[in-house]
């Protein structure tokens, strides 16, 4: 296997702080080797590869094995009995030897430079989460033709908004995360932003990175596009739930600007509006007590139209633009009432 030269010398890795790859693996064999020679081929030598297998049914546990002979000292592979990616994160999380951790999802790819330009900001800027831009290539896309996807200079627009990057394109400190006591593994969803959260409610520091180093693939399989209505309905809740408690926060320590505010005003009534199409009671019981007085008439609209556009219930929202404006037009009226509550 040919890798890409490190720019790192001896002496520089001697001084280099550890950084641990941590990969949890389900199901992976056909693109786990991809993920993982995109963490051997970093610029950045002073890396450990620590790759959880959490139940895997194929032959995702035999390649990792294999991945560990052939780098011994290099790659750790363990396995975590307990379901779920942020569970097997928290065991690579607790058995990594570095300061600085890496987490990467299987499917997902490193590009070169990612750890060192990342690491060399964190270390200017003595910094605790490193967040970038990154590259998305759609679950549907039929050529690999990477999207750019940019996040906000401002880590709780950010946080608010879901524009703070994504797992696998972040750099982080372990010595933060242990503090917060690492991922929340009893969560369906929206578990990276729970944990970003927590870190910044301690006063973890964020620098923000706007160069892409990461290509992200989308997965058809992901929870947010479920079929089922009580596992949507859950992912509703769960974003919803955590944009409660940035509010309560950022209430209780005097932080909410206006625009933080604003913000999360439309991000709690559009979920909760999502969530109507399948718990009626919640949504008037929420919309009652959250009293959504300071979205104005022209901003409730635009966010009711969002949600229109995003219905569960919708058939042909992605079909031919006749039947799609028609349809849209139909669930406007439809749920026009939903506006008086």
């Amino acid at each position: 296997m040919n890798f890409v030269k490190n720019r790192m010398t001896e002496e520089q890795n001697d001084k280099a702080p550890l950084v641990s790859v941590v990969i949890p693996c389900y199901n992976c064999e056909e693109f786990i080797q991809k993920a993982v020679t995109s963490a051997l081929e970093q610029t950045y030598a002073n890396i450990e590869l620590i790759l959880v297998d959490n139940n895997s049914t194929d032959g995702t546990s035999a390649i990792l094995k294999r991945l560990e002979q052939e780098h011994s000292g290099k790659i750790h592979s363990y396995a975590e009995v307990v379901n779920g990616a942020c569970a097997a994160r928290n065991h690579g999380l607790y058995k990594a030897a570095g300061d600085w951790i890496q987490f990467l999802d299987a499917d997902d790819e490193l590009l070169p430079d990612k750890v060192e330009g990342q690491l060399q900001i964190a270390l200017a800027a003595k910094t605790d989460v490193v967040v970038s831009d990154y590259c998305k290539v759609g679950a549907k896309q039929k050529s690999a033709s990477p999207k750019k996807v940019v996040v906000e200079d401002d880590p709780w627009l950010g946080l608010i908004n879901s524009a703070l990057g994504v797992t696998s394109a972040l750099l982080w400190r372990k010595e933060n995360l242990l503090a917060v006591n690492g991922w929340d593994a009893t969560l369906s969803s929206s578990q990276e932003y729970d944990l970003l959260f927590r870190l910044l409610t301690q006063g973890a520091k964020v620098s923000i990175d706007h160069r892409a180093r990461t290509i992200i693939y989308g997965r058809p399989e992901s929870v947010s596009r479920t079929g089922s209505a009580d596992k949507l309905q859950q992912v509703l809740l769960n974003r919803y739930d955590l944009r409660r408690r940035i509010y309560d926060f950022l209430s209780e320590k005097e932080m909410l600007q206006p625009v933080y505010k604003k913000q999360l005003d439309a991000y709690l009534y559009y979920h909760l509006l999502l969530i109507s199409e399948m718990n009626m009671p919640y949504f008037k019981e929420q919309v009652k007590s959250n009293e959504f007085g300071d979205i104005g008439i022209v901003d409730k609209l635009k966010v009711f139209s969002e949600f229109i556009r995003h219905s569960s219930k919708r058939k042909y929202g992605y079909s031919n633009k006749l039947l799609k404006l028609a349809e849209w037009q139909y669930f406007f009226c439809k749920n026009l009432y939903l506006l008086r509550f």
